[in-house]
């Protein structure tokens, strides 16, 4: 008989469930699609209870498929940060949620970045405000939908959601609440950032912050009913994905770099302790776990902008075509820049702009398909540069994760471009393993999080810095970042025009 541990990932896009060994092997997959709703253009939701039948197919589908006598001991959760997650005062969704992902705040984080409390939120929470945060939604809700706010009783993060209806118990843990109002210094909630931000009645939505490898809960009669988990199963807090990701990945030591290369591009560096530095951008997290803290540098789009140039460019659903015409053209695809900015919210990371907009640099009539795929290639790779420059610490060496990952080209691509050695673990699923590693943890399998990750992480593949390469990005990096730089009057006026087009009728 095996005893389990199950890591339950619940993401933007993708809900994935895993049972792992206490070595890390794993015992049995599954996945379901996640739905995002645009009820109107820029707008991001998720209905949560449809996020939680597809969590509990997925777990369900999990425990049917382990081998006979495996037995699941321990649950992790993880799942997307960010957002706003609002439950009434039975446990119970006070509407759809808002996502990291959508942009209706935009207008009230420009103000805020105008008028210095972008700044002051840094300086108290560690956090540059963008628009898929809680405290710009809920600024939003309070001035154009009131009603929602008065349902609501507690705002938590995805992954509480879901160990709510696990567990039937309400709280956080502390990275999802580094990204609400606390002082990730371990000095609480900072109720003067609430009044900063035009929304005191947060206040009463506070959750309990419990650490993230504490026993939280059991597995309910219901919960049990709905995924084929036993009734009593210990539940753990977890953590959101950046940091489950990070530990799955191998990374657990300060200094050590991760980047997720997914969805969007999630750059991190573990910290000795949570500490604020650096330009008011991206975010800082309490980790919860032996004094850690987290300094993160996340982009709005990272694969996306492939899936992209893949349909726009190439025009053609294969992957392995598009990479070897990328692979073509030479480093550099001789002076053609991308920058991805991808998104309709803009770029929080590592600076934060609603308007900023995606866009190619320096096309000529020389430049070919091929040159166009690669600068789509490199662009994603100088982006996650850009944030890394902004961090504190310059990574020893830095785990890549990720969907992107596939790529074994582009990991060597990233590699040379951050001049920094680029380790890729062959296992996939790293934040559900993340989670499953604090689930370890919590039921006394291992004494810390040293012990979970070296027994769990597995094997993985190191790509090495070529110094001609690295130099050849080096100058590429200093284009790049001079050409974003330049560009925020050009994003404004553009949604300017656009806007008075949208006004007109044909």
């Amino acid at each position: 008989m095996t005893r389990c541990l199950l890591g339950v990932d619940a993401g933007t896009t993708t809900i994935t469930a895993v049972a792992f060994a206490a070595d890390g092997t794993e015992r049995a997959h599954a996945a379901r699609d996640n739905r995002v709703h645009h009820p109107r253009d820029e707008w991001a939701e998720q209905d949560m209870t449809t996020t939680w039948e597809r969590t509990a197919g997925a777990i369900r589908e999990v425990v049917t498929a382990l081998p006979a006598g495996d037995e699941v001991v321990g649950v992790g959760v993880t799942g997307q940060g960010g957002g706003c997650w609002l439950l009434d005062a039975d446990g119970a969704p006070a509407g759809n949620a808002i996502l990291w992902t959508d942009a209706r705040a935009s207008a009230i984080v420009e103000a805020w970045r105008d008028d210095g409390t972008s700044e002051a939120l840094f300086d108290r929470c560690g956090y540059g405000a963008f628009p898929g945060m809680a405290l710009p939604i809920v600024r939003w809700l309070r001035e154009h939908d009131p009603d929602a706010l008065d349902r609501a009783a507690t705002i938590v993060g995805c992954k509480d959601w879901i160990r709510t209806r696990l567990t039937r118990t309400v709280g956080s843990d502390p990275t999802d609440t580094s990204l609400i109002h606390r002082d990730i210094r371990g000095d609480g909630y900072r109720t003067d950032t609430l009044e900063l931000a035009g929304v005191p009645a947060v206040g009463d939505l506070e959750p309990r912050v419990d650490a993230p490898t504490s026993v939280v809960g059991e597995v309910t009669a219901d919960a049990a009913a709905a995924t084929g988990l036993p009734a009593g199963t210990p539940v753990v807090a977890g953590t959101m994905d950046v940091a489950a990701s990070a530990y799955g990945s191998g990374a657990y030591e300060p200094g050590e770099g991760s980047t997720v290369l997914g969805t969007t591009l999630q750059n991190q560096v573990l910290l000795e302790r949570p500490r604020i530095v650096g330009p008011p951008t991206g975010y800082t997290l309490d980790l919860g776990i032996d004094g850690l803290g987290l300094r993160a540098m996340g982009t709005m789009v990272g694969t996306p902008n492939l899936d992209w140039a893949r349909a726009q460019i190439a025009e053609t659903d294969d992957f392995g075509a598009v990479e070897d015409a990328a692979r073509s053209a030479p480093i550099g695809a001789d002076g053609l820049v991308y920058h991805p900015y991808l998104s309709s919210a803009g770029e929080k990371a590592p600076f934060v702009d609603p308007a900023a907009r995606a866009g190619f640099s320096g096309l000529d009539p020389s430049h070919s398909r091929a040159h166009l795929l690669r600068a789509v290639y490199e662009g994603v790779a100088l982006a996650a540069r850009d944030c890394y420059e902004s961090l504190p610490t310059d990574p020893t060496t830095i785990t890549v994760s990720g969907g992107g990952t596939r790529s074994a080209f582009w990991c060597r691509l990233f590699a040379d471009c951050l001049d920094t050695p680029v380790t890729v673990p062959t296992y996939g699923e790293l934040g559900a393993k993340g989670a499953a590693m604090l689930a370890a943890i919590g039921v006394d399998r291992y004494p810390d999080l040293g012990a979970a990750v070296e027994a769990m992480s597995g094997a993985a593949t190191t790509h090495t810095p070529r110094p001609e390469p690295a130099s050849m990005y080096d100058a590429l990096y200093e284009y790049y970042d001079a050409v974003a730089e330049s560009m925020a009057d050009a994003w404004a006026l553009r949604r300017t025009v656009a806007e008075s087009f949208d006004a007109v009728d044909e």
